[in-house]
């Protein structure tokens, strides 16, 4: 009985586990097909790291209450992929074709499409109704893309906490 029990844990632990490595899988091989075309680079970043920064970050409250270190310490990783394509940019059907994979195969939601000046950015997320849970930001401009993959524990109530916070200041100071 003890050996059945220790068995079906493992088992629920590794299950557990492979979505999360699957959503990195599909990063991955879009990542290694543009290899060859473009200038990349990738970057994980771990939960050793993140609190390092976290340190530096002041432990200010807004008048919302919207405490940026409290927000920040709900990430728990972070990977980043760039590219730059050599002789122009990564076609835009590329990336459209990488959004709906993670839409139809890793039941992913699109939480926020926005488009400026030829600049394409989208916001994806695998969560519960409460929780963001896994975040993917899809982001084109002319020549380069970016993909930034959160693992957090980030609520939307933070997240609308954040925006009003950032809506209430000067136009000059909100955009970073």
């Amino acid at each position: 009985m003890k050996h059945c029990l220790v068995l079906s844990i493992v088992c629920c632990l590794l299950l557990g586990t492979s979505t999360t490595h699957a959503q990195d899988r599909l990063l991955t091989q879009f990542y290694n097909a543009h290899r060859g075309v473009a200038l990349t680079l990738k970057m994980g970043i771990g939960r050793l790291p993140l609190r390092i920064v976290r340190g530096f970050i002041p432990n200010e409250q807004g008048e919302d209450g919207v405490n940026a270190k409290k927000l920040f310490s709900k990430i728990r990783k972070m990977k980043v992929y760039i590219m730059q394509g050599y002789d122009g940019p990564i076609p835009g059907s590329d990336l459209t074709s990488l959004k709906q994979k993670l839409i139809d195969k890793e039941n992913f939601d699109l939480l926020m499409e926005v488009r400026d000046h030829g600049n394409i950015v989208h916001v994806l997320n695998k969560g519960t109704e409460e929780n963001l849970g896994n975040v993917v930001l899809l982001i084109q401009d002319e020549k380069d893309m970016i993909m930034v993959h959160l693992h957090t524990s980030l609520r939307f109530e933070d997240i609308n906490g954040l925006i009003k916070e950032f809506n209430k200041k000067p136009k000059a100071m909100a955009s970073l």
